[in-house]
């Protein structure tokens, strides 16, 4: 088993949980609890959100997948990839809308997978 990347598949279902459990508490019932929001554009973002859930799983899942050794590199590669442009496009949100990488720390989660990804594919 590569270690990095099943640190990876550790790292992108701890990701997960943090947004179900984190995310659920303090994104989703706020948004469902809103009264003020469209309703399509309400349900919308909770389809989004359900989303995420899943592509989170999955990464975890390509991340196992391609730490075997007989594993296929080419789903470590997505989901580094898909790590790494989550992260640029926290950060660059962020900057955009002039909001504090602090209270909009979800880069620093995604950073640390890439690199787990990338050091997984190195080796």
């Amino acid at each position: 088993m590569n270690p990095f990347l099943t640190g990876a598949a550790i790292g992108a279902l701890a990701i997960c949980l943090v947004h179900v459990i984190l995310g659920g508490r303090h994104i989703v019932r706020p948004l469902l609890a809103d009264t003020h929001l469209p309703r399509m554009s309400k349900w919308t973002l909770y389809m989004c959100w359900h989303f995420v859930t899943i592509t989170l799983v999955g990464m975890a899942l390509a991340y196992l997948i391609a730490a075997r050794p007989d594993g296929d590199r080419s789903l470590a590669l997505f989901a580094t990839g898909a790590a790494a442009l989550y992260a640029l496009t926290n950060i660059g949100m962020n900057v955009v809308l002039g909001l504090r990488h602090s209270r909009h720390p979800q880069w620093m989660m995604f950073v640390p997978l890439a690199a787990l990804g990338a050091a997984g594919l190195w080796i």
